[in-house]
């Protein structure tokens, strides 16, 4: 019996047994340890009681301020890693060499400034790396030199001012990339190199004032760039070279005075453009010319009078115009764009500043008071009086009816004509055919 007791006692006090889960933490059978929210400043007492074959381990949303190089050093199976939300400044070198099958890190939401070179240097299967929300200001060239097989970058809301290009070098997988609200002012042509699979690119919130050229060429697969918020004054030819995959494009709420004709020739799989909240007073008439595929155009809250008939015309596939929020100025040559958005059943949510009106008149009930020569340019007439509008409406109704009052005359004429016909023919043929069998009979 006592050899029996002894044996029971071994197997209950061996490892694989007495791995349990701490009293703070949840633990479940899929090899989960969710140990969030539960005000925690150290994990040194958590990390001992859990199983050393964890594969995922929360921790965010506590008050950790410091982390041992050797508190995750036992976690060799871990695939993810939930520290976000917490008061982190300062990061071991070494904490993440252990895991080496880590898939999933979330560092977001701490006091983090910098980090160190090679702190993700054994990490080479991250797929996902968080690290917005901090308060980063520099990082070292080689930071992500291991992360081949990254896919998801976030960098957005820190203070960043100038970008890396050694950073995204060997990024080839990544696929969406945050740097948003930063404090960014510019953007290198190379800055990009390495991004073979990039899709998404967020740069708003910055305040970036140049971009030189061909900036977003080294990324073939690049579909949605995102750089309003920004303070942008113009847009040269070249800026958007090479960047023919880019299907949406914002530009909003720039500085924007100035787009260079030739600035998206290059963009010709652009469906959605935001040009919103700038200072346009223009348009190149060829600006567009490449843009067949264009489905929504956002240009209202700028300074244009007036738009060129022949920067709408390559757009064949617009659905969303938008003009609102200009001083547009009633001429004829804004008739000539009313009846091209009209015919495609736009509404471009637009009023005119001029002429003057007393009460709310609609753009369209404003430009049919002009009076224009279709033989040369015009200016706008904005005294026409209610009688001369009323007189050229009379006259069309006449005219109306004096052609549907012709047109019947013909119609009558073609009856009679027809009655006529039929009279004094019809009878003549019925004789011949009674006739020709008597003719017959004769022979």
């Amino acid at each position: 019996m006592a050899i029996w007791i002894w044996i029971l006692l071994v197997g209950c006090l061996s490892p694989a047994t007495t791995a349990l889960c701490p009293a703070v933490c949840v633990c479940s059978s899929n090899q989960t340890a969710d140990c969030s929210s539960k005000n925690l400043t150290s994990i040194s007492a958590v990390t001992s009681f859990l199983s050393s074959d964890l594969l995922v381990l929360r921790l965010e949303n506590n008050v950790l301020t410091s982390l041992p190089a050797n508190d995750l050093s036992s976690f060799i199976y871990l695939k993810r890693l939930d520290l976000d939300q917490n008061v982190l400044s300062d990061l071991p070198e070494s904490l993440f060499t252990p895991l080496q099958e880590l898939q999933i890190l979330y560092l977001n939401g701490n006091k983090l400034t910098t980090l160190p070179a090679k702190l993700f240097s054994t990490l080479q299967n991250l797929a996902i790396l968080w690290l917005h929300d901090n308060q980063l200001t520099y990082l070292p060239s080689e930071i992500f030199n291991s992360q081949k097989n990254l896919r998801i970058l976030s960098l957005l809301n820190n203070a960043l001012r100038k970008l890396d290009k050694e950073w995204f070098k060997n990024l080839g997988s990544l696929e969406f990339l945050a740097l948003s609200n930063n404090k960014l002012v510019g953007i290198e042509e190379d800055t990009f190199t390495g991004l073979s699979n990039l899709k998404n690119l967020s740069l708003h919130h910055n305040q970036i004032s140049y971009i030189q050229d061909r900036a977003f060429s080294q990324m073939p697969k690049l579909e949605i760039l995102w750089l309003y918020d920004n303070n942008l004054v113009e847009i040269s030819d070249n800026v958007f070279s090479g960047a023919k995959p880019v299907r949406s494009l914002s530009l909003h709420n720039n500085q924007l005075q100035n787009i260079s004709s030739k600035a998206f020739i290059s963009l010709q799989n652009l469906e959605q453009i935001y040009l919103d909240g700038n200072l346009l007073t223009s348009l190149d008439s060829s600006l567009f010319v490449s843009q067949e595929k264009l489905r929504m155009l956002e240009l209202q809250d700028n300074k244009l009078t007036s738009v060129d008939i022949e920067c709408l015309r390559p757009l064949v596939s617009m659905r969303t115009f938008n003009l609102s929020g200009n001083p547009l100025v009633c001429d004829c040559a804004l008739w000539d764009v009313w009846l091209w958005w009209s015919a495609r059943y736009l509404d471009p949510m637009a009023t005119c500043q001029l002429p003057e009106t007393n009460g709310a008149v609609s753009m369209r009930e404003q430009l049919q008071k002009l009076t224009c020569n279709t033989g040369k340019p015009t200016e706008v007439t904005s005294d026409v009086s209610q009688t001369e509008i009323q007189a050229e409406n009379n006259c069309d109704v006449r005219t109306l009816a004096i052609g549907c009052l012709v047109l019947l005359i013909i119609i009558c004429a073609m009856i009679i004509g027809l009655f006529v016909y039929v009279k004094f023919n019809t009878p003549k043929r019925q004789f011949q055919d009674t006739l020709l069998p008597m003719e017959s009979e004769t022979i």
